[in-house]
């Protein structure tokens, strides 16, 4: 990023970001299409209805990642490398503290927010299920969307796109394992995403804890406040 910027190298560098979003989209659509031909519509309308509880997770990451990359962006432009890490660090700790709680607070509340959603006596075993081992997979959900973009901050937007691609096709190969031939229903969807999830979760915490990349790596966190809050005002 440090070089002469122009249409064609500014559109290079975002390329596979754009190519990792439109490829989350296309195989979330395959998985609604494996969910309504393989189980049946009440399993494809009880996803939709658990949905806002993954969008909220996904949200969750987002906040964080989109303001902590640009606090974190910022010094490293500054030259202020060591502070950044320890920024990156902190923000990726706040992210797993979160996805402790969440699932922690759905667990406990899973019935009435459920029916808050709208889950119907008909739908409601099936809403409760899928929802039941999605939360399960909160930490990795949030590590993905935090590692999507901290790639990015790290210069290495390709290794975001090759892993989101990577979980997208284990999704999809796992959606027709576990629910055609284990016959594992829409519990199988759920252990489909959320093992998807997984990928570029553990990678990113192996590739950021090894220091391979010189820029941006795990570092001994400094407890700031003021960057949590910048991150998570900025980020909303």
């Amino acid at each position: 990023l440090s070089g002469e910027r122009n249409f064609a190298s500014l559109l290079k560098f975002s390329l596979p970001t754009i190519v990792m979003m439109v490829f989350m989209s296309l195989y979330g659509m395959v998985d609604g299409v494996f969910v309504s031909r393989l189980i049946g519509t009440d399993a494809l309308s009880a996803v939709n209805i658990v949905y806002p509880i993954v969008s909220v997770v996904i949200a969750v990451g987002i906040m964080l990642a989109t303001g902590g990359s640009a606090i974190i962006a910022r010094k490293m432009g500054e030259g202020n490398s060591p502070e950044a890490r320890q920024d990156f660090t902190l923000i990726t700790i706040a992210g797993v503290v979160l996805g402790v709680f969440i699932p922690a607070a759905c667990l406990l509340f899973l019935d009435p927010i459920l029916r808050f959603l709208g889950a119907s006596d008909v739908l409601y075993q099936l809403c409760r299920e899928y929802a039941y081992y999605m939360v399960w997979f909160t930490i990795p959900a949030i590590l993905q969307m935090l590692f999507q973009t901290f790639f990015i901050t790290a210069g290495r937007p390709i290794i975001g796109m090759v892993l989101i691609i990577a979980a997208g096709i284990t999704n999809i190969i796992l959606d027709y394992v576990f629910i055609a031939i284990c016959d594992m229903g829409i519990a199988g969807a759920a252990l489909a995403t959320g093992i998807g999830y997984c990928i570029p979760a553990l990678f990113g915490l192996i590739y950021f804890a090894t220091g391979i990349n010189p820029n941006l790596h795990f570092v001994k966190p400094v407890w700031n406040g003021q960057v949590l809050r910048n991150a998570c005002v900025n980020g909303s």
